[in-house]
């Protein structure tokens, strides 16, 4: 069986009732490539930044074309050699970043827009038949389940508020992570997802503490903080119950966008109020793309 999607972008409660109105600083976009590949692209635009929604919704739409004319031959058959693999997937997916990067400049420089207006973070995730490539600047979250719940990418400093790091800013680059993730049974994965940090209250397991990985050792020495990062199984296998109740994609959207938004869970027939996803604490915008079964 193949994957269906659900995907939403939410504007934040706050950002609706501000006068005047705050765009939506979030947007996300996903599909599957003519090789078979599924991609989920997903950018948190900063609050701080005059037009971070422009540089959220460029950086997102100049990617995924950017991937869809890419040649990914070399990452059809699962690799042999991890570290080669590794290696090539960084070099590959830090110049499709560097493009993207150049082409919000080059916005920057044609519509005389301050570089700092256009602050965004950027998630890249592609399953290929055998596993994931991976790679993000900045914060938001990613992970997938094949029986148990695993992450894909490590946020930047998402435990601390307006603390993370951008693609435009200079150093980028020292801040971008890739990741290639072969599951044990690729084909037992059930979900995969991306999201921005807005939704990251209900969306991890937060009653399990975080390895120290140290992926961020070497920017943030002994400030660097790890939290447990794996999906929160209930809430998914949940959500993915109640959406393969209805059939068409808009159904399914409007299905997640309800939950999303406003905390409201349907399934078998009855409607209930989730108050820890409607939490007026949970004020930010919302982003959330899920590949399911």
């Amino acid at each position: 069986m193949g994957y269906k999607i659900a995907q939403v972008i939410i504007q934040g409660h706050s950002h609706k009732k501000s006068d005047p109105i705050i765009p939506c600083q979030d947007f996300g976009k996903a599909g599957t490539l003519n090789n078979g590949f599924h991609v989920i692209i997903v950018s948190d635009g900063a609050g701080s930044s005059k037009y971070s929604h422009i540089a959220s919704e460029f950086c997102v739409n100049t990617l995924y074309t950017n991937v869809e004319i890419k040649d990914f031959s070399e990452f059809v058959e699962k690799p042999i050699d991890i570290d080669a693999i590794q290696l090539k997937w960084k070099n590959f997916c830090l110049n499709l970043f560097s493009e993207v990067r150049s082409a919000l400049l080059e916005k920057a420089k044609l519509e005389t827009i301050q570089t700092g207006d256009l602050n965004c973070t950027l998630i890249l995730i592609i399953k290929t038949q055998w596993g994931f490539l991976c790679a993000n600047i900045g914060d938001g979250r990613s992970g997938f389940s094949d029986g148990q719940p695993r992450e894909l990418i490590v946020p930047f400093m998402t435990y601390t508020a307006g603390a993370t790091y951008f693609l435009i800013k200079d150093g980028w680059e020292q801040i971008f992570r890739s990741y290639v993730v072969i599951p044990e049974s690729p084909e037992a994965v059930e979900y995969f997802f991306a999201s921005s940090d807005g939704c990251q209250d209900f969306i991890i397991d937060w009653s399990l503490s975080g390895p120290k990985t140290g992926i961020y050792d070497d920017i943030l020495g002994n400030e660097a903080f790890y939290d447990s990062n794996k999906p929160f199984n209930p809430f998914f296998h949940g959500l993915i119950k109640s959406l393969n109740e209805v059939q068409t994609e808009n159904e399914v959207n409007e299905r997640l966008k309800n939950l999303i938004e406003k905390g409201l869970y349907v399934c078998n027939g009855e409607t209930k109020e989730l108050k820890s996803i409607n939490s007026p604490l949970l004020d930010d915008d919302k982003t959330l793309i899920v590949f399911f079964k």
